[in-house]
């Protein structure tokens, strides 16, 4: 007799899961730590690179090592790794174990990717309610960044705690994210799935080996699916960007430097907002992609004005499509994954996200320097909507010739 797991329970344990991963308290102050305790700006510049390489490097395979070996274990993995990466940022006395520390707070964040949303997904498909995806998966959204931007709120209080203190806080919270994770069910919904359960570490080169073919065999196969990925980073990024570039923006048109919390605690709160419209939204993908990019890059336009009411709007409205087209494109993409592949093509789409973050970047800071920030916010939102256009364009062409 098979027990199907309860999934109401399930339900509470993936969003108190993703509550606490989610305030990530040493995220605003960590490079004040790093600097008030003598280490130089290159070196927190080398300790954001290492942390960004390994993102990168780990992000597909620990999406396989989560459809292998199970999601749960994942899951619990990326805790080990946080408590791992807070002890090395907290005690660490020299430079390379900062280093270490933040490596291995890149390959905890890895191990999350995709693995949160798959197993949430193969747990609605063995309850036969993958319907109810696109909710639960917009009420972790909206849990997501609103327990992120309290983090944000909670740095006066971090800084006065002291870093340690702080570091020991974090560890703590990923002590409580192992035991979450542990409460959970692994669903089972394929047979390898259930020969997984079953003997959860036999044959693995067999299985690692099947595993990267079909996941080579799934890319190939589906050049949609990635097109939908591609999409969905490339309106993210210039959201993102914009709200990085804000700050000193929005103080060099007079908000007061002291209150610079306030309009990074509103604008991403739209990202809630549009994550809740993506629940009643109908629209199809395509119609959805064409407005959030061009709506998208409209705002960031706007955010470069030195007019601050019409520079926090255009970021919010930047924000409000990022946050909608995320939960269009998450539902319509897990209904293309095999539940064998989910873990790992979700963090594909990750990938692709930080290849761009890498490029884009750079890139931007460099018109910022040479030109000004007007110039830098024009290009986001000049080549977003020229991409939306031109490459959803290319992509109902080929659509139509399939």
């Amino acid at each position: 007799m098979v027990i199907q797991l309860n999934i109401k329970k399930q339900l509470r344990h993936f969003y108190a899961f993703e509550a606490v991963i989610s305030f990530r308290i040493t995220d605003v102050v960590w490079v004040l730590f790093l600097l008030n305790r003598g280490y130089s700006l290159a070196q927190v510049g080398i300790a954001e690179g290492i942390f960004h390489l390994t993102s990168l490097i780990c992000e597909v395979p620990s999406g396989m090592a989560a459809d292998v070996f199970g999601r749960k274990r994942t899951l619990a993995l990326s805790g080990v790794a946080g408590v791992i990466s807070s002890l090395f940022m907290g005690f660490g006395n020299r430079i390379e174990f900062i280093f270490l520390g933040m490596l291995f707070s890149a390959v905890a964040i890895s191990m999350m990717s995709g693995t949160e949303e798959a197993i949430l997904y193969d747990s609605l498909v063995e309850t036969d309610r993958e319907d109810n995806y696109k909710s639960a998966r917009v009420r972790m959204s909206v849990i997501a960044r609103v327990c992120s931007t309290a983090s944000c709120l909670f740095s006066p209080i971090a800084i006065y705690m002291g870093y340690q203190n702080v570091y020991l806080l974090s560890a703590f919270l990923n002590v409580l994210q192992i035991y979450i994770a542990m409460q959970m069910e692994e669903p089972v919904v394929t047979e390898k799935q259930r020969e997984r359960q079953k003997d959860p570490f036999g044959q693995m080169k067999e299985r690692w080996r099947e595993h990267i073919h079909e996941t080579f065999s799934f890319i190939k196969e589906h050049p949609d699916t990635m097109c939908k990925l591609l999409a969905n980073a490339a309106i993210a990024c210039p959201c993102y960007l914009t709200l990085m570039y804000l700050q000193e923006h929005l103080v060099a048109c007079g908000w007061p430097e002291e209150w610079i919390g306030i309009p990074m605690f509103v604008i991403p709160m739209a990202g809630t907002a549009g994550a809740w419209l993506a629940s009643k939204s109908r629209l199809n993908l395509y119609k959805a992609a064409l407005i959030c990019g061009i709506a998208g890059g409209i705002g960031a336009i706007f955010a470069g004005s030195s007019l601050i009411v019409l520079a926090i709007a255009g970021a919010m409205t930047g924000r409000m499509c990022e946050g909608f087209f995320e939960i269009i494109v998450s539902e319509r993409t897990n209904q293309d994954f095999h539940s064998d592949q989910r873990a790992t093509m979700i963090s594909v789409d990750a990938m692709l996200y930080s290849i761009l973050m890498i490029i884009i970047s750079p890139l931007t800071g460099y018109l910022g320097e040479q030109y000004n920030i007007q110039v830098l916010f024009a290009v986001l939102g000049g080549s977003l909507i020229i991409a939306s256009a031109t490459g959803l364009l290319g992509y109902k062409v080929v659509k139509s010739n399939r």
